[in-house]
Parts: C-alpha cells; sequence; structure tokens
C-alpha cells in the first residue's frame, strides 16, 4: 500500500519488459486497484444483482406458468355455456377473464356433461367450471371455490299459478339430468315429473298447458322469456326459489398442470361467484 492509497499485486512479466514500459504498465496497475474504486465498484454490482435477481425469479416463474395452457370444460348450458365455433357465455367469459388475468392461454371445451367428466378424469380436461354441489364425491374432482350461486325457480300458467311450496302432486316439466336441489330431488316421488330434453321445451309445455308446472334456472329462464315474449305472458314465475345451488370452479387431479401454481394465483385473487338469485319484488 502507497501513500496515496494504491495497492500493488504481483506482476511478474512487467519484469521481462523494457524499463520503459514497465512503469506505464505499473502505473495502469496501480489505478485498477486502488482500494476505494474497488469497493465501490463492488458495491454498484452487488446493488445491480440484488435489484435484478427477482425480476429474473419472477420472469422465470411467469414463463413456466403463463405459457401453459389450460383447457376448461362444461356442458352446454345457455346463457352460462354456449356451444359454438367460439364458445361463449356468462360462466364462459368469466372463467377466460379469470385464467388470462393468471397469464394462462385458455382453451374452453363444450362437451356433454359425461364426457366432460371422463376427460377431466384421464387428464384431457384441467378444469370443470360447472359442477354442481356434492358432485366432486362422485366424480373425483377437486372443488377450488364456489363459481355461481343461482335459485331454481318454478314456472306455472298464469291463469293456473303456483309458488315454491305448491309444486307437489303436480306434472312438473324438469330437464332430463338435471339436478335441482336436495329438497327436490329428495321428494321427486311427491310429483309427477315430466322430463325434457331442453328449457325451451319446458316453457312450451307450460304454455300450452300440457303441464301444470316447470323448474328451470333463474338465468335460463330470464334469458328464455326475454328470448320469446310471448311465451313469457303466459307464464308465472315462483315469488321464492324451490332452491338455491352452488355450482364450482373444480380441478381434475389428473391435470398436466401444475395445481400449486393455480391455487396460488386463486388465494391471491379470491374470486367472488355470480350471484342469480330471485328478487324479492319478482310479480
Amino acid at each position: 500500500m502507497t501513500s496515496d492509497g494504491y495497492s500493488f499485486r504481483p506482476v511478474l512479466c512487467a519484469l521481462n519488459k523494457p524499463k520503459n514500459q514497465q512503469r506505464g504498465t505499473t502505473h495502469a496497475i496501480m489505478i485498477a486497484h486502488k482500494p476505494e474504486i474497488q469497493m465501490s465498484r463492488r458495491l454498484r454490482f452487488l446493488g445491480f444483482v440484488l435489484c435484478v435477481l427477482p425480476l429474473i425469479s419472477s420472469s422465470a416463474s411467469a414463463s413456466d406458468d403463463d405459457s401453459t395452457e389450460i383447457v376448461a370444460a362444461c356442458s352446454p348450458w345457455p346463457p352460462y355455456v354456449v356451444d359454438g365455433k367460439l364458445p361463449g357465455g356468462i360462466l364462459v367469459d368469466y372463467v377466460q377473464e379469470l385464467m388470462t388475468s393468471f397469464g394462462y392461454e385458455v382453451r374452453i371445451e363444450v362437451f356433454p356433461w359425461k364426457r366432460a367428466i371422463d376427460a377431466a378424469r384421464n387428464g384431457d380436461v384441467d378444469v370443470i367450471f360447472c359442477a354442481e354441489s356434492g358432485q366432486a364425491i362422485n366424480y373425483g374432482l377437486n372443488y377450488e371455490f364456489p363459481i355461481l350461486v343461482s335459485d331454481t325457480i318454478l314456472l306455472s300458467h298464469r291463469e293456473y299459478p303456483l309458488e315454491a311450496n305448491e309444486l307437489w302432486n303436480h306434472r312438473i316439466a324438469v330437464g332430463a339430468g338435471y339436478w335441482y336441489g336436495d329438497v327436490f330431488e329428495s321428494r321427486r316421488d311427491d310429483v309427477d315429473t315430466i322430463e325434457v330434453v331442453d328449457d325451451l321445451t319446458i316453457l312450451r309445455m307450460i304454455a300450452k298447458k300440457r303441464a301444470d308446472g316447470g323448474l328451470m334456472e333463474k338465468a335460463v329462464a330470464d334469458t328464455l322469456l326475454n328470448t320469446y315474449p310471448e311465451l313469457g305472458d303466459m307464464v308465472h314465475i315462483s315469488k321464492m326459489p324451490v332452491a338455491t345451488q352452488t355450482f364450482y370452479f373444480a380441478t381434475s387431479p389428473n391435470s398436466k398442470i401444475d395445481m400449486r401454481i393455480l391455487r396460488r394465483h386463486l388465494t391471491q385473487r379470491d374470486p367472488s361467484p355470480i350471484i342469480q338469485q330471485v328478487e324479492p319484488t319478482t310479480n
């Protein structure tokens, strides 16, 4: 260490050089190894590394996750799930927005219910986004959060209106394969059920008095009554629901995506369900 603060490292090669080169070489080394300059540069470099490392780590994590395609499926269920070349609907839009906000590429598949469940079981589908309460045990799904809370309402003819507690011992049209809540399902024998293939048929049967009433999910009924006002003019809507059901965003235990990352996103976002319930002032 010299009096002016420079330190030296042995430079053996300088001894073999002419004297007129040794001085210049030694002077260059003296400048490069001044302790204050070294320390300042090291501190700046360390600060740079500390700032950049989290960004690199975050970027790497995101690239592992964000480039992942997530396949979400449900059965056709207008207006929630509308089949087509580009599926749409209330739930489809919800799921696409949510998954896209997490950085996933989203592919929506609309299958008949059994096919959707089978696809989830073998891992071809990552998410079922319209799983009814109680189906997790039956189908081996993992429920992540409630995505929809919806009322099932009783529709009847305006000339012969029925309220929810009056549906028993009547001819009630229902969709084949639908679940209408624990109370109704436990008392199915107390009604004369007429199973049909779609909700529009239920509405037409009520209008033509071929059924005393029909059960329908609220948003489905709202859509059909607005689309077919001539039928809506003939229909009475129960003031109280027959049942309130919760539908879930459920994941496949055989999914190929990293569920820990998806669940971390869901925990941070804490998504709220869509609410479709009867207003107290109905009718």
